[in-house]
């Protein structure tokens, strides 16, 4: 018998080839955020536009789920009236 072909670990070929050196200090961990970006990244996550935006999101999805309630009722209703009761 010959023995089964083993696939190589990817976590070793990403490991060879070094993609992203760990002295490259553009995506170097642990630094803190300029001023200018940590205000930024904090208007994204607590701004009122977000809460806005979300309330929009909310308000279209309510009227996508009535209108759709609607639809089936209406069709529902349809089916209904063209049967005959035994």
């Amino acid at each position: 018998m010959t023995e089964p072909r083993t696939v190589p670990d990817e976590l070793a070929l990403l490991r060879a080839a070094n993609p992203v050196p760990a002295a490259d200090p553009r995506y170097a961990d642990g630094r803190p955020l300029h001023h200018q970006a940590e205000r930024a990244l904090n208007q994204l996550l607590h701004g009122t536009r977000t809460r806005r935006a979300r309330l929009g999101l909310v308000l279209r999805a309510e009227a996508a789920v009535c209108a759709l309630a609607a639809l089936l009722v209406l069709a529902f209703s349809c089916v209904a009236g063209l049967t005959t009761p035994l």
